[in-house]
C-alpha cells in the first residue's frame, strides 16, 4: 500500500484552484447577493463603494490563486519550497485571524452575521493547516 504524503506542486495547485473558484463563484453568483448571505445591511449592499471594494477583494483572491498555482509549478528547489510553504502558512494564518475576528462567533465581533460568517474562517483555517502540514513534511526532508 502506498503512503500518501503532501507534495508541494500539487498542494499549491489545488489550493490556488480553490482560491480562484471560490472567488469566481462569488463574482458569478453576484457579489451583493453573496454578501447578503452574511447579513450585510441593505444600505451597505446598495453602496457603489462597497461593491467596488468587494469586487477588488475577489479579483485579488483570484490573482492570489493564480500566483499560488504558478509558485507550485515553477518552484522546484526544496529549500525554496520549504520557505514558501512556511510563508504561505503564516499568511493564511493571518487571513484566518481576520476571518475569525469578523465572524458571528464567541471569538468574533459579529461584523458579519449568522452561521455563514464562520465559513470563510473554517476554510482559511483548513488551508493554513494544509500549509503547516506541507511545511512540516518539507522541513523533515534532507
Amino acid at each position: 500500500m502506498k503512503k500518501f504524503t503532501l507534495n508541494f506542486k500539487w498542494t499549491l495547485i489545488l489550493v490556488g484552484v480553490f482560491f480562484m473558484f471560490s472567488a469566481l463563484g462569488f463574482i458569478g453568483k453576484g457579489l451583493m447577493t453573496s454578501m447578503a448571505e452574511f447579513k450585510v445591511p441593505q444600505e451597505i449592499l446598495n453602496s457603489p463603494h462597497y461593491y467596488d471594494a468587494m469586487l477588488w477583494v475577489y479579483v485579488h483572491m483570484t490573482v492570489l490563486g493564480l500566483l499560488i498555482i504558478l509558485l507550485g509549478i515553477s518552484v522546484t528547489e526544496l529549500q525554496n519550497q520549504k520557505w514558501i510553504s512556511l510563508s504561505l502558512f503564516l499568511v493564511t494564518s493571518f487571513y484566518t485571524y481576520l476571518d475569525i475576528r469578523s465572524s458571528d462567533s464567541a471569538l468574533g465581533n459579529s461584523l458579519y452575521k449568522g452561521e455563514t460568517s464562520l465559513a470563510p474562517a473554517i476554510m482559511a483555517l483548513a488551508i493554513a493547516m494544509i500549509f503547516l502540514l506541507l511545511s512540516i513534511v518539507l522541513f523533515r526532508k534532507n
